[in-house]
C-alpha cells in the first residue's frame, strides 16, 4: 500500500512539472511610430485551454485586419506547450500618446487578462534619406568595459527601410584578446525603430559571445556586408521568384577595454558573471575506513576555464583531496552561453564524530560590481569508528623468541669531542666560504637579470607554446577545425609575445610581419609563418580536414623550435 502511495505521488509531481506556467500577454513590434504608420499587436495564450476571446478597444486606431486567429502544439521530451494568438494590424491615426487596453480571456484557472501597452505616435521626418540612410549595421555591446573571464555579447543589427531579404558578411570580423563563439539566432520577424524622425526595420543579423583572454585595450574593426535586396522587377522564372540585388555595407568599429578585477578575496574562484552552486553527497552515514564523496556543481554565464573549484573550511579532523573535474558542459541558454562544471571531492575522516560541511565559492558580480560568496552547507554526516584497530595475533601462532647473539663481545667508547679537532674548524671554514659564493652567485644573478620577469617569460616561453600545442592538439584529435586553429594562432602570437618583445596578441598580422622582417630570421622561417596566418584566415571560412590541420601543427611546432634555435 506505501508502494502504491508513492507511486501516486511521483506521478502527480511528474505531471506538475511537465505542465508549464500558463500565461497570457500582449506584443507589438512597435512602441514608437510615425504618424500614418501601423503596428502589428498579438494577444498571445500560451499552455491553457481558453475561450470568449474579448479584445481592448481601440477607438484610438484603426483597424486594418484581425482579428486573425492562430494556434501552435509542440512537445518537447515529454512536456507539451500550446500557444493560441489573436493578431491585429492598427493604423495609428494623429500624434500623440495612446494606450491600449487590456483584453481578457476565459480558462479553467479563471479570466485572465493582459497588461496595457504604451503607444507613442511622433512626427515623421520630411526630408529625403540617402543611399547609406536606407540600410545600415549598428555593432552593439553588452558592456564596453569588462573583466577577464566576462562573457559579453557582441550584437550586428541592421536598420533599413528597403526589403532586405538576407545579409551575409563578406570577411568575418577578428576578434583578437577573445574567445568568440556565435550564438544561436532567434528566427523572430523585424521590430521597427525611429531615429531622426524615420521609420526604420530592424533585426539582429549576427550575434557573438566574447570572453576576453587578457586585459587590454581592443578594437573590434568594421567588417563588409552583402545584402539581398528585393527588386521590383518581376523574374521570369519557373517558380516567379524574386531578385535580389546585391547592397555592400560596413558596420561601425567597436572597442572594448578588458581591466583587472578591482578586488579578490581568498575563497575568489576566477569566475566573473552570475553564478549558482549547487552541492550534494550519497551518504549521511559512514565510518572511519569511509571517504565522503561530495559533488558540486557550479552553473554560471562566464568562462569556465577560468573556474576554480569551491573551497572548504580547512580541518585538523578532515583530510580533504584534490577534486576531479566530472562535466564541464557549455550549452546555448537563450541570448547568452551559460556552462555547468561538476566537481567530485573525496573528504576522509579521522576521528568519528558529527561534521558540519559548508563549502565556499566567490566570484565578481560585474553587474553590482562587488564580489559575491556563495556557501554550501550539507546536511550534518555521522561517522562512527570503523575497523582499523591493531591486529590481533592468536597465542598459538605467536613465534619462539631465540637468542640474537650466542655470545657478548664489549669494547672500549673513545671519549675523544669532536669539539676543538681540525676537520671541525674546516667545516666552520667551508660553511662560510658556501655563504660567500652564495652572496656572489646571487650579485652576478641580479647584474645578468636573470631575476628579471621579462628574462623569466622569455625562458618560460617555449614550455609554455608546447602546452597550447598540447591543446591544440586535442582539438585535431576531436576534428574541431575552428577551436584548433584558434588555438594554433593564440600559441604563436603568445610565443612572439613572451620571446620576441612583439605585442602579437594585440596586433595584426601584418604589424607582426614587419616586426619580424627586423630580427635575424631566415627566409624561409618567414615563409613559413606567412603560412600558418593563411591557413589559420582560411579555416575561419572552410573548415579543414584532418590531414591539413595535422600540417599546420607540425608546420608550427618547426617554426617555433627555429625560432628557439
Amino acid at each position: 500500500m506505501r508502494q502504491c502511495l508513492t507511486y501516486i505521488f511521483l506521478l502527480f509531481q511528474v505531471a506538475a512539472i511537465s505542465q508549464a506556467t500558463a500565461k497570457f500577454y500582449a506584443q507589438t513590434d512597435a512602441r514608437k511610430v510615425v504618424e500614418g504608420s501601423y503596428i502589428e499587436l498579438s494577444f498571445v495564450l500560451e499552455n491553457i485551454d481558453g475561450s470568449d476571446f474579448t479584445p481592448p478597444s481601440f477607438s484610438d486606431f484603426q483597424v486594418i485586419s484581425g482579428p486573425s486567429r492562430q494556434t501552435s502544439i509542440s512537445i518537447t521530451n515529454g512536456r507539451k506547450q500550446q500557444s493560441l494568438s489573436f493578431g491585429y494590424t492598427l493604423r495609428v491615426k494623429k500624434q500623440g500618446n495612446y494606450n491600449i487596453g487590456a483584453a481578457t480571456i476565459k480558462t479553467r484557472k479563471g479570466t485572465l487578462q493582459t497588461q496595457n501597452i504604451a503607444i507613442e505616435v511622433v512626427k515623421g521626418s520630411e526630408r529625403t534619406i540617402n543611399e547609406e540612410e536606407e540600410a545600415f549595421v549598428i555593432v552593439e555591446i553588452s558592456d564596453s568595459v569588462a573583466y577577464v573571464g566576462q562573457q559579453l555579447v557582441l550584437d550586428y543589427k541592421l536598420y533599413t527601410v528597403l526589403d532586405v531579404r538576407n545579409a551575409k558578411f563578406l570577411v568575418e570580423p577578428s576578434y583578437d584578446g577573445f574567445y568568440s563563439q556565435n550564438l544561436r539566432q532567434v528566427r523572430s520577424g523585424y521590430q521597427r525603430e525611429i531615429i531622426n524622425g524615420t521609420e526604420y526595420y530592424t533585426k539582429s543579423i549576427k550575434r557573438v559571445a566574447l570572453f576576453p583572454q587578457q586585459t587590454g585595450t581592443y578594437t573590434i574593426e568594421e567588417a563588409p556586408i552583402e545584402l539581398g535586396v528585393a527588386t521590383k522587377k518581376q523574374s521570369r522564372s519557373f517558380f516567379f521568384s524574386t531578385p535580389l540585388a546585391p547592397v555592400r555595407i560596413t558596420c561601425n568599429p567597436m572597442t572594448i577595454t578588458v581591466r583587472n578585477l578591482p578586488e579578490s578575496n581568498p575563497y575568489f574562484s576566477g569566475a566573473v558573471g552570475h553564478y549558482e552552486m549547487r552541492a550534494s553527497t550519497p551518504k549521511r552515514s559512514l565510518t572511519t575506513d569511509e571517504a565522503i564523496v561530495v559533488k558540486m556543481q557550479i552553473v554560471g554565464d562566464g568562462d569556465s576555464k577560468t573556474v576554480l573549484a569551491p573551497s572548504w573550511r580547512p580541518s585538523d579532523s578532515l583530510e580533504i583531496y584534490d577534486p576531479n573535474i566530472l562535466e564541464d558542459e557549455a550549452v546555448l541558454a537563450g541570448a547568452l552561453i551559460s556552462h555547468r562544471k561538476t566537481f567530485e571531492y573525496l573528504l576522509v575522516p579521522k576521528y568519528p564524530g558529527k561534521y558540519n560541511l559548508t563549502a565556499r565559492f566567490s566570484y565578481y558580480n560585474p553587474d553590482s560590481a562587488r564580489m559575491i560568496n556563495l556557501t554550501q552547507r550539507l546536511p550534518r554526516i555521522s561517522v562512527l569508528k570503523g575497523s582499523n584497530k591493531a591486529p590481533v595475533i592468536e597465542q598459538d601462532r605467536l613465534p619462539e623468541l631465540q637468542a640474537i647473539y650466542t655470545k657478548t663481545k664489549l669494547s672500549e667508547v673513545s671519549d675523544r669531542i669532536v669539539h676543538g679537532t681540525w676537520w671541525h674548524y674546516l667545516m666552520y671554514l667551508l660553511s662560510a666560504l658556501a655563504m660567500i659564493g652564495i652572496y656572489v652567485y646571487s650579485v652576478v644573478l641580479q647584474k645578468s637579470g636573470k631575476r628579471d620577469p621579462e628574462y623569466i617569460k622569455k625562458n618560460k616561453a617555449y614550455s609554455i607554446a608546447q602546452e597550447r600545442l598540447v591543446q591544440a592538439k586535442q582539438y585535431l584529435s576531436q576534428n574541431d577545425s575552428k577551436s584548433f586553429h584558434q588555438e594554433i594562432i593564440v600559441a604563436f602570437k603568445k610565443y612572439l609575445s613572451d620571446k620576441k618583445n612583439i605585442d602579437a596578441l594585440h596586433l595584426k598580422r601584418e604589424d607582426i610581419l614587419s616586426q619580424m622582417d627586423q630580427m635575424k630570421i631566415s627566409d624561409s622561417t618567414k615563409d613559413d609563418i606567412v603560412v600558418i596566418f593563411d591557413k589559420c584566415d582560411m579555416a575561419l571560412y572552410a573548415p579543414i580536414n584532418a590531414q591539413g590541420m595535422q600540417e599546420v601543427y607540425d608546420l608550427t611546432e618547426k617554426v617555433i623550435s627555429a625560432l628557439e634555435e
